[in-house]
């Protein structure tokens, strides 16, 4: 292999690499995000709202079937939800405040 060929296979493993390394911290950040809304905006809909979850999941959160799994805790009053097997968050609700990420 020639020398130029062998610094062009070089730059394209090198940028290859970097380009795989970016798009795992951009999913890591992304299901933090998807987790802690996920589970934000279903503690807001059940116990601040009075909605069904289902309902919830279905109207409000439907764009982002497949993504996230979340679980409704009634007697803790409080959402886990958990993004792309990697983000976790909980949502719990609170008397005169709301639902707030904990």
């Amino acid at each position: 292999m020639k020398r130029t060929a062998r610094r062009i296979v070089g730059g394209v493993a090198i940028l290859a690499t970097f380009a795989l390394f970016v798009s795992a911290w951009v999913a890591w950040r992304g299901s933090e995000i998807v987790s802690g809304y996920t589970a934000k905006m279903l503690c807001s809909c059940v116990f601040v709202s009075g909605r069904d979850a289902t309902s919830c999941l279905r109207e409000d959160l439907g764009g982002y079937t497949g993504l996230f799994e979340a679980r409704v805790d009634f007697t803790g009053r409080a959402v886990d939800s958990r993004a792309l097997l990697v983000g976790v968050a909980r949502a719990e609700y609170h008397d005169g405040l709301g639902c707030t990420l904990r």
